[in-house]
């Protein structure tokens, strides 16, 4: 049985008050603690939400893992633009995302699970 600890709770409030951006888990652990005790339940708590669906493992294809949050949104069924700038995520819509995909796969190219596509968004100079 899972308990909504204070720490759980602490964690989910940070990444749903800004839901715009991925971080990864020393960002999290550092903005949730006040020092270096409780890293392994901040990770730990991590694995939980991921599995519970609250929150959403990034990959970019290297090592680099991040997390966000996603709440009730169903963010497996769509894409994510991710800014290689400052790390805003931008979900695209279920049908955008379909149509990017149609059209790559016309090209024989087809995405994997990892539903992400890097680039600059236009604050950080990109698409002027």
């Amino acid at each position: 049985m899972k308990y909504n600890t204070k720490r759980r709770e602490e964690i989910v409030s940070f990444l749903m008050n800004n839901s715009e951006r991925a971080f990864t888990s020393e960002q999290i652990a550092c903005a949730v603690l006040d020092g270096d005790s409780g890293r392994s339940t901040v990770y730990r708590l991590l694995s939980e939400l991921v599995a519970d669906g609250c929150i959403r493992r990034i990959t970019d294809g290297t090592r680099h893992v991040t997390y966000q949050y996603v709440g009730g949104e169903h963010c497996h069924h769509h894409l994510h633009l991710k800014c290689k700038g400052c790390g805003r995520l931008i979900h695209l819509d279920e049908s955008t995302s379909r149509e990017v995909e149609e059209r790559l796969s016309t090209s024989g190219f087809t995405i994997d699970g990892g539903e992400l596509l890097l680039g600059t968004c236009s604050d950080c100079g990109g698409a002027r």
